[in-house]
């Protein structure tokens, strides 16, 4: 349906002008009621809380799911020959056999058995008609990494996790590779393979093989548009990496981007772009930038609001929320006392980064407050994935890496302290003491300023050799970890 915009032009886009973007009055359309559908399998979410198609939460906090397929799938089945070398008492091999294929799509895959009075959904649900009592609740996950493969990080389980003909189960808490193939043995009898498919075996899946419901993972379409904004501005429209080149119309995206799902008044917009230098046309201006990018993005990807601007989309369509997540959920898991699942959040967020974050706005009057808190937010999230390797023993191979970190960042104490205690592991002692008295002087020199009572404390533990500085593995029992968000 075509309109008139406030300059005559005659346009076909409902709330801004083709021709020169102009926002549309507002009662120029009236769009059409859609029905709601869940945002992780596309079906009609239903009257509830959770779809009821495939059980997501729908309206919880950064709800749109952020499963995204890679062809990889795991073929669970009972397995005769694990079970008999397990030879477990009182658990008797299933009469009925058949296999499941589940494809993985995400980035944390938890393995177990529901439970309904507490509260546990595993993704590979090994209950109902994959019953097997030896798994427990919360027995192992499969971790996406950022290439594209897969790590299992057993969950403290009661009997354990096997990988391929090891004898020994996995360590807990410490994320092991896999590769295309490889067989994780669970239980009494269950063995879960993983394969990696080439595009012409994805389709055609016999119907027994096909995934249930109770995985909930039912493939949701990608993303329409990803937007990175640690390191230089990249986009991706459907898959698709879209060029950017007009330099306010990437500082554009970049700020959208950085609101995303939020409307931003338009004198904000105006001040991230041009500050103090607006031009005396800076509505026209701003119109044709908004404009441009649009023809770069899918139909309705920005809105126009009695407010400014919208750009539409989960958060989790921006790197710089997929690591605020990754990383924030990194914290909680070392915190609750599970390094090795820990240590596997923090890297994955802390590859997202690629340089500088918000290089389009960073030499703008609205981007330094957003470039500081996000390097500190990065330089927190290393102490932290430095701490994990720590409760992990890995204290000879992290000392070269907290070397180059007190390097970077000479005035963040945490990663002198746990370089000190690091190379107090290592048997290296003095060079311990030595780090000590190169912070004393670099803080008393470059800010007036001594260092705090728990360094000075640690310096005092170290030279006395106090035994509670000594490295004990990670608890055997501990806690489940924390419930991933749906």
């Amino acid at each position: 349906m075509s309109a008139t915009c406030p300059n005559g032009h005659t346009t076909e886009t409902p709330d801004y002008c083709s021709i020169c973007g102009a926002v549309m009055p507002a009662s120029s359309h009236v769009p059409a009621p859609q029905a709601e559908r869940c945002p992780n399998c596309g079906s009609a979410k239903g009257t509830g809380t959770a779809c009821d198609e495939c059980g997501f939460v729908v309206g919880a906090p950064d709800s749109s799911a952020p499963w995204v397929e890679e062809n990889w799938e795991v073929v669970v089945r009972p397995d005769r020959e694990f079970y008999d070398l397990q030879e477990p008492g009182g658990t008797g091999f299933p009469e009925k056999t058949s296999s499941r294929r589940i494809p993985l799509m995400g980035d944390h895959i938890r393995i177990g058995r529901r439970s309904k009075t507490k509260a546990i959904r595993p993704d590979i649900d090994l209950s109902d008609t994959l019953e097997d009592t030896g798994v427990s609740h919360h027995h192992a996950v499969l971790l996406r990494q950022p290439e594209g493969h897969w790590a299992l990080v057993d969950q403290e389980s009661t009997n354990g996790t096997y990988l391929n003909d090891d004898h020994d189960p996995v360590p807990p808490n410490q994320p092991v590779a896999l590769s295309d193939g490889d067989r994780i043995h669970v239980g009494a009898w269950t063995t879960l393979t993983i394969e990696r498919l080439d595009a012409p075996e994805v389709a055609p899946l016999e119907l027994e093989s096909r995934p249930s419901k109770d995985t909930r993972n039912l493939a949701p379409n990608r993303r329409q548009v990803e937007v990175d904004l640690l390191g230089p501005l990249r986009l991706r429209v459907r898959g698709e990496e879209v060029a950017v080149t007009a330099p306010k119309e990437r500082a554009l995206l970049s700020l959208l981007a950085l609101r995303i799902g939020t409307p931003v008044p338009t004198p904000d917009v105006e001040w991230a772009l041009w500050g103090d230098d607006e031009p005396k046309t800076v509505n026209k201006a701003l119109q044709m930038h908004v404009s441009g990018l649009r023809k770069h993005l899918p139909a309705d990807a920005i809105e126009t609001t009695a407010q400014g601007y919208r750009l539409q989309g989960p958060k989790d369509s921006v790197d710089v929320f997929r690591f605020e997540r990754l990383s924030t959920r990194g914290r909680t898991l070392l915190t609750s006392g599970h390094p090795g699942l820990a240590v596997a959040e923090l890297s994955r967020a802390l590859d997202l980064w690629r340089g500088e974050p918000l290089v389009e706005l960073a030499g703008g009057p609205s981007g330094t407050a957003e470039v500081v808190g996000l390097r500190e937010r990065k330089g927190a999230a290393e102490e932290d994935l430095f701490e994990g390797r720590l409760q992990l023993g890995q204290h000879q191979d992290v000392v070269a890496d907290l070397h180059a970190a007190v390097e970077a960042e000479p005035l963040r104490e945490r990663r002198w302290a746990q370089l000190m205690l690091a190379l107090y592991r290592a048997g290296r002692k003095a060079e311990a003491g030595r780090a000590f008295q190169r912070l004393h002087h670099i803080l008393v020199e470059e800010c007036g300023l001594e260092p705090s009572a728990e360094v000075v404390a640690l310096d005092h533990s170290i030279a006395l050799d106090r035994p509670e500085l000594q490295w004990t593995p990670p608890s055997q029992a501990g806690e489940a970890p924390p419930p991933t968000a749906a």
